[in-house]
């Protein structure tokens, strides 16, 4: 279980560190690949009978600008085959291997047909050359055009992709090469590969503009430009004791695609150095000139000045270097050329918006010169234009319209839902009942003196007297109807007397009244008692009149035991 768990998680992560390969990708993403290819060579190149059929293979890195346009270079190699015609000067080739490679570029668009498959066209320069193994390190080649057609076939984070090509080269009567390359596609998404965090993956790209204000560089940008530069050339560079290219100035481009982590940029550059033969001035051979490719991964280190941003920069990559050499009258030419490693490190320092100013110093190694290594330094200095870029697009925030951007007209407020129904109006009197019920009526006011009608006593006295009977008697058939009212009964006196005794004597006179009550069948729990004494006179005269008032019982309903005071029928 562990080791699957294991397993799981290094899938995971896989996932995550690779892309998809669908026809329409984010700004800024890399694109790694490589493939084998079968060429079939034009006759009129002339380099071996053997030649015109033959299987090699290659590489390709590249980044997308937009979702659908990506920028890409690739280089094959075809191994060699027996020499046995001529070249395409007429000149015999000697016996050995012929070699064949090709460096392409191209600008490639991907119609949006799904994830699998979807469909590319692509078209582009070439450099086409071939070498022969015994033909004294020397090589011939040639630059033309290049028309790219491919599908890809996405699956787990990679694609197969298949693609047909044609490529044609105007000088020497013209020549086609066509072929087809097969192989394996991905894109890493550096920001996870180098532990910046998860790259945002928005579900849209905000419109580009392509020279709208920009003080940093976004995914997908691309930088184009143009320098001078001097090279200080290794005294290998060129054929040892016969031509070796003097120290001096050339000139060349860039182009460069900011990725996803925009601190990361991918870019291939191109220089021409005609330069003076620096050894045998009587060889014939008055111009060593001198050009390069290279591709190189390169890290942006963003400082401000002049409140701009601009970037310190550290590149690596791969180069490939050749020499012409020219006579005066430039017949019988020759090339040799090799590969190596390039390193840079340069200021690029924002004058203007979308412009820089761009130095660098470059170092090339070729370790597989012949006889000897060589290495080349360039001091450069030129423009360069930032242009396009990836601006994630503000989404439309309302419910249900998150996939839409907030720039669209449809991206508008829903309306407000209808206000719910009021709800039913109760019943004023019951409300367990609306009011429309038929039950809902006005309850009957209810008499209730009879049952808090008071009674009086004499003088000093708490015996029940016949008129205080009466008013008793009237109040058993409330009670009787109403078996759940309590009724509390107050007991009062007059000023007479002290208060201990007053109070004393209230509360016999509220017993008096409750054990009549209990005596006619009202049970006595139903009874609360107080006493007041004097504390509570309803006249406050100084006669008997007044004081009669004073001597009293009073009846207070407590509780009425159900939702309303039932009337006896008698009433």
């Amino acid at each position: 279980p562990i080791m699957l768990r294991r397993s799981w998680t290094v899938c995971a992560m896989t996932a995550l560190l690779l892309g998809g390969s669908a026809s329409a990708q984010s700004p800024g993403t890399l694109l790694v690949g490589g493939f084998v290819q079968w060429t079939k060579f034009d006759s009129n190149w002339g380099v071996a009978t053997d030649f015109g059929n033959s299987i090699g293979f290659g590489g390709r890195l590249g980044a997308f600008i937009a979702p659908n346009w990506n920028l890409e270079a690739d280089a094959q190699y075809t191994p060699g085959q027996a020499a046995t015609g001529t070249d395409y000067r007429g000149i015999g080739v000697p016996g050995g291997d012929v070699k064949a490679s090709t460096l392409t570029t191209r600008l490639v668009y991907s119609f949006p047909l799904g994830n699998v498959p979807s469909f590319h066209v692509g078209a582009g320069g070439a450099l086409e050359n071939f070498r022969g193994g015994n033909n004294q390190g020397k090589a011939i080649y040639q630059f033309g055009a290049n028309g790219l057609a491919g599908f890809n076939f996405g699956f787990g984070g990679f694609a197969v992709r298949v693609d047909g090509f044609l490529n044609y080269f105007p000088s020497e009567g013209g020549k086609f090469d066509f072929g087809a390359q097969a192989g394996l596609q991905l894109s890493p998404d550096l920001n996870n590969l180098f532990g910046g965090g998860a790259t945002p993956n928005p579900v849209m790209w905000a419109p580009y503009v392509w020279w709208d204000q920009l003080d940093a560089p976004l995914p997908g940008t691309v930088e184009l430009g143009g320098f001078v530069q001097w090279t200080f050339f290794d005294d290998n560079a060129g054929i040892e004791t016969v031509a070796v290219a003097k120290d001096g100035i050339g000139y060349g481009g860039r182009v460069g695609v900011f990725l996803s982590d925009p601190r990361w940029e991918l870019e291939g550059d191109g220089y021409y150095a005609p330069e003076d033969n620096n050894i045998t001035p009587n060889s014939g051979i008055t111009t060593v000139a001198a050009h390069a490719f290279a591709m190189r991964l390169n890290y942006n280190f963003p400082f401000r000045i002049m409140n701009r941003q601009s970037q310190f920069i550290l590149g690596g990559g791969a180069t490939r270097t050749s020499y012409r050499f020219e006579t005066a009258s430039s017949s019988n030419l020759a090339y040799q050329y090799n590969y190596g490693a390039s390193a840079l490190a340069g200021l690029r320092l924002a004058v203007a918006n979308r412009t820089a100013l761009r130095f660098d110093g470059v170092l090339d190694y070729m370790p597989n010169h012949d006889p000897d290594a060589n290495m080349n330094i360039h001091l450069r200095g030129g423009l360069s234009f930032l242009l396009g870029g990836a601006r994630p697009e503000v989404m439309c925030t309302y419910a249900g319209l998150e996939s839409i951007p907030a720039s669209s007209p449809n991206c508008v407020a829903p309306p407000p839902p209808p206000p719910p129904p009021p709800p039913p109006a109760m019943c004023q009197y019951n409300p367990n009942i609306t009011a429309v019920d038929p039950l809902c009526v006005a309850p009957s006011v209810v008499d209730t003196t009879r049952i808090t009608a008071p009674i009086y006593f004499d003088f000093d006295k708490s015996t029940i007297r016949p008129d205080a009977a009466a008013t008793l008697d009237a109040k058993l058939p409330y009670l009787q109807a109403n078996p759940g009212m309590r009724i509390r009964i107050e007991g009062n006196a007059d000023e007479r007397g002290s208060d201990e005794y007053n109070l004393a004597l209230g509360q016999r006179r509220a017993a008096s009244a409750k054990r009549y009550l209990v005596d006619h069948g009202i049970t006595a729990d139903r009874f609360d008692l107080v006493s007041y004494g004097e504390e509570r006179p309803v006249c406050t005269e100084h006669n008997e009149a007044c004081w009669q008032q004073n001597r009293r019982d009073d009846f207070r309903i407590v509780t009425v035991g159900s939702d309303r005071i039932v009337v006896p029928p008698q009433e």
